[in-house]
Parts: C-alpha cells; sequence; structure tokens
C-alpha cells in the first residue's frame, strides 16, 4: 500500500536549513560584538589607569604642591594607550578624556563594529556602536 504524502518532509528540509543558518550567522555576530564589548572596556580601563599614574604634574610636584594631573599629557596618554592596544576587527576608537578633579580622570570610547553575516538580513545594521567608559582616581598612600 502507498501513502499518498511520501517524501512530503524533503520540503521542509531547505526551510528548516535556513532558518538554522540565519540563526547561526546571528549568534556569530552576537558573539563577536560582545568580544568587542569587552575588547573595548579593558582597553578603556587600561588607559584611565595609565592616565592616572602617567599623567602626573611633574613640575607642579617638584614645586611642593599636592598631585595632579596634567590635562595635555594625561590626553598624550590616552591616546598612546588607546593605540597599543588590539582592536582587531573594531578599526579605530574615539576616544574621550575628561579631567575630572586634580587626581581624577574619566575615559570614554566609542568604537565602530561592522557586522558580518546579519548584514544580509532586511532590517539588519551594517555597523554597531561599541562605547565603554571608565573611571580612575590616583590614591596618595
Amino acid at each position: 500500500m502507498r501513502r499518498p504524502d511520501r517524501g512530503s518532509t524533503l520540503l521542509f528540509f531547505p526551510a528548516a536549513l535556513l532558518v538554522v543558518v540565519v540563526l547561526a550567522s546571528i549568534t556569530v555576530d552576537l558573539a563577536r560584538l560582545r568580544l568587542v564589548q569587552r575588547q573595548v572596556g579593558d582597553t578603556a580601563a587600561a588607559a584611565v589607569n595609565d592616565a592616572v599614574t602617567a599623567g602626573l604634574d611633574v613640575d607642579a610636584l617638584r614645586r611642593g604642591d599636592d598631585y595632579r594631573l596634567d590635562r595635555r599629557r594625561v590626553e598624550q596618554v590616552v591616546g598612546r594607550s588607546v593605540q597599543a592596544h588590539d582592536h582587531a576587527g573594531i578599526g579605530t576608537l574615539d576616544a574621550d578624556v575628561d579631567v575630572t578633579g586634580p587626581r581624577a580622570v574619566e575615559v570614554h570610547l566609542t568604537g565602530r563594529v561592522p557586522l558580518g553575516f546579519a548584514r544580509v538580513l532586511p532590517a539588519a545594521p551594517d555597523v554597531l556602536i561599541v562605547r565603554a567608559d571608565a573611571s580612575a582616581t590616583a590614591a596618595l598612600r
């Protein structure tokens, strides 16, 4: 006896395969985005730590003034620190530096992450913006 619906599951396989491939591509892009977020956060933390230590106003300290940061030097240190970190897949990072007190610094980094697979989806953006903020205050002992 022959059944009339024989082979009908073969029609569902291409659609199921397409759904699995789309979900896998979204997963890869989201994992990459999370990795980049962590990299940018680590870069911001390292840059702000470098800034509060290497951004010291040496002339003021030699004059006998209290520990304070030199704004120009802090910006240079943050720029060098950001450039020294690996930004594979991010491109350039935009750094905004705020000296919020005599011994305190805030760093705000912004990067653009191009998506790999999700780009082919109709409503998906080509690039996502990643931001990270870090702050540090030099503590005297």
